[in-house]
């Protein structure tokens, strides 16, 4: 470095390095964030992305319902008990909750019905368990 590459040396416009422009000052009021989404939002869109990237799943979920009333009916006959048809209406209800899901396009009760299909056909599925430890 030359001295009259020096701020202040007298150096003329054609010589030296020149000094890079002062910073732009810093704003006093943050930039606007993006708003903060909670948990109930988050999944609303997760649920609501699914359902609509992939359409057939409704139906395979309704096959899936199907199947496992049959199941229960067939174990009535099997076991000569009508212990395995305690599942059955909660199966019935996440088939009505999915159904109803099908036809709203609002993303909270949407996801309301996909909560209520979610949780009828875990409950059944559990008491799947508790009765085939019944009948052993």
């Amino acid at each position: 470095m030359t001295a009259d590459s020096l701020p202040g040396s007298g150096a003329g416009p054609g010589g030296g390095v020149q000094a890079p422009p002062p910073p732009a000052p810093v704003p006093d009021e943050p930039a606007p964030a993006a708003p903060v989404l909670g948990f109930r939002e988050l999944s609303e869109r997760v649920i609501a992305s699914a359902f609509e990237r992939y359409p057939w799943l409704n139906r395979v979920l309704m096959g899936v319902l199907a199947v496992c009333t049959g199941t229960c009916v067939v174990a009535v006959v099997a076991r000569l008990s009508p212990l395995p048809l305690i599942p059955v209406p909660l199966f019935v209800v996440a088939g009505y909750a999915l159904r109803q899901a099908r036809g709203v396009t609002a993303r909270r009760p949407f996801v309301n019905w996909v909560v209520l299909f979610a949780l009828a056909t875990l409950l059944g599925f559990w008491l799947i368990s508790v009765v085939g430890r019944w009948v052993e």
